[in-house]
């Protein structure tokens, strides 16, 4: 099965990384938009527009699933009721299955981007199950930490006691609403001594129930395309994925082309 997953950086590999040792060999192919990281802080016009790019791109390569491994464009999705009818693939939620997660006793922290706060589809969905200790916590700082590098050390931990501080032991389950976050789950963790719950988790549950998605044997390999410096983003997926056996090829690409995606409008192909 073709199986696509986009993200603004590297933060979607969190998603990705998980589906690979679930499932094994399928076909994989992740855009990283790293020209346009981050996300939480762009216009919500902008998010728009060139979220109908990313799904007219995908839908040109003929997936058979998209996978939202970002947690501020799958907002603006359900916010916007956006027009999802004219892809053939099958969208899948992250937020969606992210609250299947959360009891209605649980008192729950969620960190995340500053759009994915305040287009609120987390507090709608979760305010539904009737949450008596709600609280939403943006932290913007945290992608560009992660995707500079700076995943331990002391900028990390600066960073981490400035927004957690105030939250040891203060909250039952703490969401990584932004799939960067799991970069940062062991130090988060660390700060709150909460149950950290990673929307990755529920995606491989999703798959394995409701799509009924093989496990394959085979080699794996994934097709990276990407919009910004393609030697960084392929520097810091291999530090992160540095534990799966595959091979990955990483392509640069320009969305903003006005014309379907083939082999030869790529450029600067690695593998």
């Amino acid at each position: 099965m073709k199986i696509g997953f986009f993200d603004s950086g590297i933060g979607g590999l969190t998603v990705l990384k998980k589906v690979i040792n679930n499932f094994g060999n399928h076909q994989y192919i992740y855009l990283g938009d790293s020209v346009n990281v981050p996300y939480g802080s762009k216009p919500i016009s902008f998010l728009i527009s060139n979220l109908e790019k990313i799904l007219s791109f995908f839908d040109s390569l003929d997936v058979d699933i998209l996978i939202s491994a970002c947690n501020t464009t799958d907002s603006i999705i359900k916010k916007t009721n956006f027009n999802l009818e004219n892809y053939n693939f099958t969208y899948i939620s992250l937020i969606e299955n992210a609250v299947e997660k959360v009891e209605k006793n649980d008192s729950v922290l969620l960190l995340a981007t500053e759009n994915t706060v305040k287009l609120g589809v987390y507090k709608e969905l979760l305010t539904k199950k009737g949450l008596s200790k709600y609280e939403e916590k943006a932290c913007p700082l945290f992608v560009p930490l992660i995707e500079e590098g700076y995943w331990y050390g002391q900028m990390a931990d600066s960073v981490l006691r400035y927004y957690l501080r105030d939250y040891k032991s203060k909250y039952k389950k703490v969401i990584l609403g932004c799939t960067h976050y799991p970069i940062l789950e062991k130090q988060i963790k660390k700060y709150t001594n909460s149950l950290i719950l990673d929307p990755a988790d529920s995606i491989v549950d999703f798959l394995e129930k409701e799509v009924q998605l093989s496990k394959n044997r085979g080699n794996i390999k994934v097709t990276y395309y990407i919009t910004g410096n393609v030697d960084k983003f392929e520097t810091l997926s291999k530090a992160f994925m540095f534990d799966v056996y595959y091979k990955p090829t990483f392509k640069k690409i320009n969305l903003s082309k006005k014309r379907q995606y083939s082999e030869k409008s790529l450029i600067n192909t690695k593998q």
